[in-house]
């Protein structure tokens, strides 16, 4: 079986500049694949062991390995738990699995796990949110009434995060500082490590030019994400709520509820549920 192409998680690639851990600037390509599996991640042997289940495609040794691992990355460290987290739920979602069910009920468990983790970034939300596309076909039907407004309700969350995060007069074109200039009489060159500038002063300066410049590349990047994720996200939020609620049982009144609680583009919503009745 081939390994699917990895439509939901399409990442950007910019010219930016990112704080490395010794607090100075360096050039970096601005990915956004910070929860993909690096070398060196403490994660790594984890990650190592689902590899077997999943060529074999066997779900329910990976599910409990999922189930085993992730706990104490949840417990420890929830950046690894979220590496974690996102690497296991792509082999779920990008592999051909013989239990389709199966694999649709384990991923909405991990997505919606990590969901109510604790603080997700915008874009590790919009990424656990698109794993839940995935729909089990076998739920009773109270169970998939239940389930259904959950997912519905984060799809929908997201979209009005992503709306809202949204800066109509961002200048995308006052890019940040890479190599961030000391204070003059600093002795050091630009980019240089604050902790190589001798004169506190002058030190202490040289810290608040970086973190209004750290500031900038976290608002510079959120931008650039949204300008170049929002439409796709959109588009794939539109998709999961048209055939989820144009399956039964039947509740167009309930979408419709959502849509107008989020605050949902009026034409959109229009648009929406003139679809789902019409399917």
């Amino acid at each position: 079986m081939k390994k699917r192409n990895f439509s939901n998680f399409k990442t950007f690639a910019c010219a930016t500049a990112s704080f490395v851990a010794s607090g100075y600037l360096q050039a970096v390509p601005c990915s956004n694949t910070h929860l993909t599996q690096n070398t060196g991640s403490p994660v790594d042997s984890d990650l190592e062991k689902l590899h077997a289940p999943r060529d074999a495609r066997d779900l329910d040794s990976l599910g409990k390995l999922i189930d085993s691992d992730s706990q104490k990355w949840k417990a420890t460290d929830h950046s690894a738990f979220l590496v974690y987290m996102y690497n296991a739920c792509g082999d779920l979602s990008s592999y051909e699995y013989p239990n389709g069910s199966k694999r649709a009920e384990l991923l909405t468990k991990y997505s919606l796990e990590v969901l109510a983790s604790g603080h997700l970034s915008l874009e590790d939300r919009v990424r656990f949110v698109e794993f839940l596309g995935y729909d089990s076909p076998d739920l009773e039907e109270s169970s998939w009434r239940r389930v259904r407004s959950q997912k519905a309700e984060l799809w929908l969350d997201t979209w009005r995060q992503l709306a809202e995060s949204r800066d109509p007069k961002f200048d995308v074109t006052n890019v940040p500082m890479i190599n961030v200039d000391p204070p003059p009489g600093s002795g050091v060159p630009a980019g240089a490590s604050p902790g190589s500038v001798k004169d506190p002063k002058l030190r202490a300066d040289y810290k608040r030019i970086l973190d209004r410049n750290r500031a900038k590349i976290e608002r510079f990047n959120e931008q650039q994400y949204i300008r170049m994720n929002a439409d796709r996200f959109y588009e794939e939020a539109e998709r999961y709520l048209l055939n989820a609620y144009s399956k039964p049982p039947w509740d167009s009144a309930e979408l419709e509820r959502l849509l107008r609680e989020k605050r949902i583009d009026p034409a959109v919503r229009i648009r929406l549920l003139k679809e789902v009745t019409e399917h």
